[in-house]
C-alpha cells in the first residue's frame, strides 16, 4: 500500500472547491438570473464557455441536444420534451445547457469539440420561464410594462407580445390561433422550469369566475398542443420526481403530467453511474491519473474479496462473489475519489428527505468535505461514508443544511461522536486504540445512512438505517476488516447512547436507546448504594468464614479466638498515603483496642486492589441503575428490544463485576519480627497460578501452599519442641495460646 498515494496527493480541487467563500453557493442554479445575465451569480454560470467546461455532457444530454437541435431545424419527431432528472442531474443545470447551447454556440464548440456535429439552425428564438422567480400577483415589470402572466411573459421574450397583450392583463388565457401567432412558424425554443411552483402560487387567485390556476393550466395545453403541431418550436419543460419536490400538491404532478402525455416525450440527461462523471466534472480541476485510480479499485475490491470470501460456503457463492465485484471494481474507479457507496446512499436515500436539494445539495455537501479533508492532508485511499468529518463545524453545517433535523441531532453528536466524552471517541481510545480510529468511521457511516431511505412506493414511508451487508460493502478497506467491523458494531452498540438496532438495520436517532436511559439512571446512583451492593457481595461471599469485613478500628478484630482470621480492609483503605497504611496495618496486627494482641500469629490483613475498584464500582453502578429500569418498564412503556438490550447489557455487567471482584483482595500483610522489631510481611497472588478463584479460598490457598507457606494445617515433632519446655510441663490451653501469639 506504500506505493499507492493516498487521494489528497492525486487529486487537484476545482477552483470553486478550493475557495471557502463560493462553496455553499457556487452550485445553486438560478436559471432566471443566468438568463438575465445577472452579475451576483457563480461566474461558472454566467459566462457560457466557462459553463460548458464545467459541464460533463453525458449521452443522454448529447441526445437531448441533438433532438432539440433536429426539431428547431424543422425535422419532424417530438417537440414537447418533459425533463424528469434525478440525483445529481440538474433539471436547472439540463435547461441552462440547452440555452447557452442555441444563444452561444460557438463557445459549446470551443469547450465541447464533440458539439460541432449538431445540426445547424441558424437563429433561434428562445423564451425562458423560471417559476421560482415569477409572481402569482404581480407578476414582472421589464422597461416600464407590466407583465402579469405565463403567456405574457413568453410573448414578450419571443416579441410577440402586442399579439396577447389584453389576455396578458386581463389573465384569460389565449387561444390557440393567438398561440400559433406566437410562434409565428420560426425557430422558437421555448424553457419552462418549475413551473409546479408556480401554479401552486396561482390557485388561490381569483380571475373573475374561475382561477389564475385553471387559466394558466388551459394556456399550457394549448401551448403544448400548437408547440406539437408546428415546424420549428420546440419545448422542454422540467417536472418534479416526486410530490414531495412540489411541496406534496399530487394535483399539480398530475395535471403536468398529463396535459402533456399525448405529445411528450420524457428524457432523463444523466442516468446510472453517469452520475460519477458528472461529480468528478464539477468538482475536480482534472481528471485524476487512471493508473493511480485502478490500484485503488484492486486495493479495495481485494479487501472486499478477502473478507466475503471467508463467508462463502459453496462454490456457487463464491462466483457470484466474484461476479459482484468485478462491476464494482469499474464503479470504484469511475467514482474516484469518492467511494461509490458514499454517492449511492446521497442519490438512493437522501432523495427522500424534503430538505435534500438534489443536485446542488449534494455538490455543495461533497465541494466542503473535500476541501476540509485536503486540508487536513488525510491518508485515506477514498471518501467512504466513514470519512465525513462530522466534526469540523463546516461539514457539520453543510450536512444538516441538506438533510435537515439540526438542532434534534446536537444532544445526537455530543453526546456519541464530538464532545469532549464522546462514546466512539473513548472506544477508539481503549479498546482499539492501535488502529486508524475503526469507531468513527463505522458510526459515522452509519450517521450518513440514518437519514432518508431506501425508495420505496408513492405514500409508503422510508425507513433509515443500514444493514451489516450493505455497512460491510461501504466500510471495509485497508484498515477495517470484517472481524474488526463486527467487534466495532458490537461496542458501538453497546455503548452508544443514541445508536439503535432493530434487528435488521442500525442507524442512529435523536430518540435515546436503552444506553441512555441507563445513563440516565446511573447518575442517580449514589456512591454509598454501590459500597453497600459491595458489602452485600463479599458478606455473601465470606459467610460461614474466619473472616472480618471492613474492620474500622483494632478492636474490630476479635483476639484470643482459636482460629485463623483473614480481616478484609475496607476499599478506601488503599487511597491513604503508604505510610498510613503500614501505620494502620501494624496496629491491627499488634494491638487490640489499647491493650497488645495477643494471638498476633493468627491474623493477616487482606489488602484491597487499587486496579480492580473502580471497575468493580462501575459494574455495580451499572447493575443497580439496569435493576431499576426494569422496576420501570411499565412506566417507561420500554419495548421487547429494549428490555433485550437491557437483558444483553446486564450480562455484559455481571461479567464484568464478577470478575472484577474474584481479584478484589490478591494481597495480605501479616506480622513478622525482623532485628527485633515488628514489621509487614507482604505477599501477592501475583502471576501464582492459584487453583482457587474465591476471595477466601484464593487466600487461603497462598498462605497454606505458598513458597514458603505462611500457615500450616499441622505442626511438625521439631517445631513443637521449640516451643514447649517438658522438663517443667504445660497446660494445653497454654499450648494452643503459645502457637497463636507467637511469631
Amino acid at each position: 500500500m506504500r506505493e499507492i498515494k493516498p487521494w489528497v496527493e492525486v487529486v487537484r480541487l476545482h477552483p470553486d472547491v478550493e475557495s471557502r467563500s463560493t462553496a455553499l453557493s457556487t452550485y445553486a442554479l438560478d436559471l432566471g438570473a443566468l438568463v438575465e445575465r445577472d452579475p451576483n451569480i457563480p461566474p461558472t454560470y454566467r459566462d457560457p464557455y466557462a459553463f460548458f467546461k464545467a459541464t460533463h455532457l453525458t449521452a443522454d444530454m448529447k441526445n437531448l441536444l441533438q433532438e432539440v437541435f433536429e426539431r428547431l431545424a424543422g425535422k419532424e419527431g417530438n417537440r414537447v420534451l418533459q425533463l424528469r432528472s434525478p440525483f445529481g442531474g440538474g433539471k436547472s443545470h439540463t435547461l441552462a445547457t440547452l440555452y447557452y447551447a442555441v444563444k452561444n454556440r460557438k463557445e459549446m464548440e470551443s469547450a465541447i469539440p464533440d458539439t460541432k456535429d449538431l445540426p445547424q439552425i441558424g437563429e433561434v428564438r428562445v423564451a425562458v420561464f423560471d417559476g421560482e422567480k415569477f409572481d402569482a400577483l404581480s407578476g414582472i415589470e421589464i422597461d416600464g410594462k407590466k407583465i402579469r402572466t405565463l403567456w405574457g411573459y413568453l410573448a414578450y421574450q419571443l416579441g410577440e407580445y402586442e399579439i396577447i397583450k389584453e389576455q396578458d392583463q386581463k389573465r384569460i388565457a389565449p387561444g390557440g390561433e393567438l398561440v400559433k401567432k406566437i410562434l409565428s412558424n420560426k425557430p422558437t425554443l421555448i424553457i419552462l422550469d418549475e413551473v409546479a411552483r408556480y401554479l401552486e402560487r396561482t390557485m388561490g387567485e381569483r380571475v373573475e369566475e374561475t382561477t389564475l390556476y385553471r387559466q394558466t393550466m388551459e394556456f399550457l395545453q394549448t401551448l403544448t398542443t400548437e408547440v406539437a403541431g408546428s415546424r420549428y418550436a420546440c419545448m422542454v419543460y422540467s417536472l418534479q420526481a416526486s410530490a414531495r419536490e412540489a411541496f406534496g400538491n399530487m394535483e399539480i404532478l398530475a395535471s403536468l403530467d398529463h396535459l402533456a402525455s399525448r405529445v411528450d416525450a420524457k428524457r432523463e440527461p444523466i442516468r446510472g453511474d453517469e452520475l460519477f462523471f458528472v461529480l468528478r466534472k464539477r468538482l475536480l480541476a482534472e481528471p485524476p491519473d487512471e493508473a493511480i485510480i485502478n490500484k485503488v479499485a484492486d486495493m479495495y475490491v481485494n479487501e472486499l474479496k478477502k473478507n466475503m470470501l471467508a463467508y462463502a460456503v459453496s462454490d456457487e457463492d463464491r462466483l457470484a462473489i466474484e461476479e459482484q465485484l468485478l462491476k464494482y471494481r469499474e464503479r470504484f474507479v469511475i467514482a474516484y475519489p469518492f467511494h461509490p457507496a458514499l454517492i449511492d446512499l446521497m442519490r438512493e436515500r437522501w432523495a427522500s428527505i424534503p430538505e435534500f436539494q438534489r443536485t446542488r445539495g449534494a455538490l455543495r455537501f461533497l465541494a466542503v468535505v473535500l476541501r476540509v479533508l485536503k486540508n487536513r492532508n488525510v491518508r485515506d485511499y477514498l471518501i467512504s461514508p466513514g470519512d465525513i468529518p462530522i466534526d469540523d463545524p463546516e461539514v457539520k453545517n453543510a450536512f444538516f443544511t441538506e438533510v435537515g433535523q439540526r438542532e434534534p441531532f446536537e444532544a445526537v453528536l455530543n453526546a456519541d461522536f464530538t464532545g469532549p466524552n464522546a462514546t466512539v471517541k473513548r472506544i477508539d481510545g481503549t479498546i482499539f486504540k492501535d488502529m486508524l480510529f475503526p469507531a468513527t468511521k463505522v458510526a459515522t457511516a452509519i450517521l450518513m445512512f440514518s437519514f432518508g431511505g431506501l425508495p420505496k412506493a408513492e405514500g409508503e414511508e422510508t425507513i433509515p438505517g443500514v444493514t451489516e451487508n450493505d455497512l460491510f460493502l461501504a466500510i471495509i478497506s485497508p484498515y477495517i476488516d470484517a472481524t474488526t467491523l463486527k467487534a466495532v458494531l458490537k461496542e458501538l452498540t453497546g455503548r452508544c447512547l443514541y445508536i439503535h438496532f432493530d434487528g435488521a438495520r442500525y442507524s442512529f436517532k435523536t430518540t435515546p436507546n436503552v444506553n441512555k436511559l441507563l445513563e440516565d439512571e446511573v447518575e442517580l446512583i449514589r456512591n454509598g448504594e454501590i459500597i453497600k451492593y459491595i458489602r452485600g457481595m463479599i458478606e455473601k461471599e465470606l459467610s460461614g468464614k474466619s473472616a472480618i469485613i471492613w474492620p474500622q478500628d483494632s478492636k474490630s478484630i476479635p483476639d484470643r479466638e482459636n482460629r485463623f482470621i483473614i480481616a478484609y480492609l475496607p476499599l478506601d483503605f488503599i487511597y491513604k498515603p503508604e505510610k498510613e497504611k503500614e501505620s494502620i496495618a501494624l496496629e491491627y496486627l499488634t494491638q487490640y483496642g489499647d491493650k497488645p494482641r495477643v494471638y498476633k500469629n493468627s491474623l493477616a490483613l487482606a489488602i484491597p486492589d487499587k486496579n480492580q475498584i473502580e471497575p468493580l464500582k462501575r459494574a455495580v453502578r451499572y447493575l443497580i441503575a439496569i435493576e431499576r429500569l426494569k422496576g420501570k418498564k411499565k412506566s417507561l412503556n420500554l419495548k421487547e428490544d429494549q428490555l433485550e438490550q437491557l437483558k444483553e447489557r446486564e450480562k455484559t455487567e455481571q461479567a464484568g463485576r464478577d470478575s472484577s471482584f474474584r481479584n478484589l483482595y490478591n494481597a495480605l500483610w501479616l506480622l513478622k519480627m525482623e532485628n527485633g522489631s515488628f514489621t509487614l510481611d507482604k505477599i501477592e497472588v501475583g502471576g501464582r497460578a492459584l487453583k482457587e478463584t474465591n476471595i477466601y479460598e484464593k487466600l487461603m490457598e497462598l498462605l497454606t501452599k505458598g513458597a514458603p507457606p505462611k500457615v500450616f494445617d499441622t505442626i511438625t515433632p521439631s517445631r513443637f519442641l521449640d516451643l514447649i519446655k517438658l522438663e517443667k510441663g504445660m497446660e494445653i490451653k497454654d499450648i494452643v495460646e503459645l502457637f497463636f501469639s507467637s511469631l
